[in-house]
C-alpha cells in the first residue's frame, strides 16, 4: 500500500529534493531516484556537511554544477545552509501561483518531495525546514514508515517518504562508504575487514585521525593496535578485534575522528 501511495503522490510533485550524504554524495545517490524524477525539477541536498571535509564538499558542488545540477551543502544538526533552501522554496511557490493566476486557475500549494536512500537524513532535513519535529527521524535506516504530506508555511506541501529507495551496492568501495554512513546495516557486514580498510583510508588521506585514535605518528595502523590503545580485551585476555571494529566505525561515522570525505569527484571521473 505504501508503494502505491508513494508513486501516486510523486506524480503530482513540482520539485524534488534529493538528499544524499555529503561524505559520499555520488555513492549515496540511487539510479532509482533519477528514474523516478525524470522530467521533474530537482535539487541535490548534500546533508551532514558538518561531518564532511569542507574542501572536498566544495569540489562536489563544482562537480555537480558542471553537470547542470544544483547542489547545496546542508547540516541539519547545526542548522547550516537551510536559509538558501527555504528561499528557493518560497520563490518556487510564488512562481507557481503567479503562473496559475495568469492561466485563470486557483492557487495551490507547491508540492515538494524529499527522496534519498536510507539514513541520508531526509526526515531530519524536513524537520529543519519546518523548525520543529514534524516527522520521525533517527540514525538508522527505515525510521519513516509511510509517505506523508507535511505542510510548511507559504503554501508549500512536502512529501516525506519511507525508505523505498535502496542504495546501489556496485562494489566493495561502495559498501565500505555506505557502512560508515550507516546507509546499510553495519551488523550485516564483516566489520573487522572493513575496519582494516578504514584504517588504510585514514592513513592515506586523514592521518590526523589516527592521532585522535591514540595511535603513534608513523605507526602502521592495524585493528589490533586500536584494540591495544583502547584496552579492548576479550574474556580470554586477547585483543578484542570485533569490539575495536565497532568502536572505530562508530567514531568515524559520528565525526569523532574529524571531518572525513569518503570519496572525491576524481573517484568517479
Amino acid at each position: 500500500m505504501y508503494k502505491s501511495d508513494f508513486f501516486k503522490n510523486l506524480k503530482v510533485v513540482d520539485l524534488v529534493f534529493e538528499v544524499v550524504d555529503a561524505r559520499c554524495p555520488y555513492t549515496s545517490r540511487s539510479p532509482q531516484v533519477q528514474s523516478l524524477i525524470k522530467g521533474k525539477e530537482s535539487i541535490l541536498i548534500l546533508n551532514k556537511a558538518d561531518l564532511a571535509d569542507p574542501r572536498v564538499t566544495k569540489k562536489w558542488v563544482e562537480f555537480f554544477a558542471a553537470r547542470g545540477e544544483k547542489a547545496f551543502p546542508v547540516s541539519t544538526l547545526l542548522r547550516q545552509g537551510l536559509g538558501a533552501v527555504k528561499k528557493i522554496l518560497l520563490l518556487k511557490a510564488a512562481d507557481l501561483n503567479k503562473l496559475l493566476k495568469e492561466k485563470g486557475r486557483r492557487k495551490r500549494d507547491l508540492r515538494v518531495a524529499v527522496l534519498g536512500i536510507p539514513n541520508t537524513g531526509k526526515s531530519s532535513f524536513l524537520n529543519s525546514l519546518l523548525g520543529k519535529r514534524a516527522v520521525k527521524s533517527g540514525d538508522r535506516p527505515g525510521v519513516t514508515r509511510g509517505p506523508q504530506w507535511v505542510h510548511l508555511q507559504g503554501r508549500i506541501s512536502v512529501l516525506d517518504t519511507p525508505g523505498l529507495i535502496t542504495p546501489q551496492l556496485e562494489d566493495e568501495d561502495a559498501v565500505f562508504r555506505l557502512v560508515i554512513t550507516r546507509a546499510i546495516d553495519p551488523d550485516q557486514q564483516d566489520l573487522i575487514y572493513l575496519s582494516e580498510k578504514l584504517l588504510q583510508f585514514l592513513n592515506e588521506w586523514y592521518p590526523s585521525a589516527l592521532i585522535k585514535l591514540g595511535l603513534s605518528k608513523g605507526q602502521a595502523p592495524t585493528l589490533e593496535s586500536v584494540a591495544k590503545v583502547r584496552n579492548f580485551l576479550s574474556s580470554r585476555g586477547e585483543y578484542d578485534l570485533q569490539r575495536a571494529a565497532v568502536f572505530l566505525f562508530a567514531a568515524g561515522g559520528k565525526g569523532k575522528l574529524g571531518r572525513l570525505s569518503l570519496e572525491t569527484p576524481d573517484d568517479v571521473r
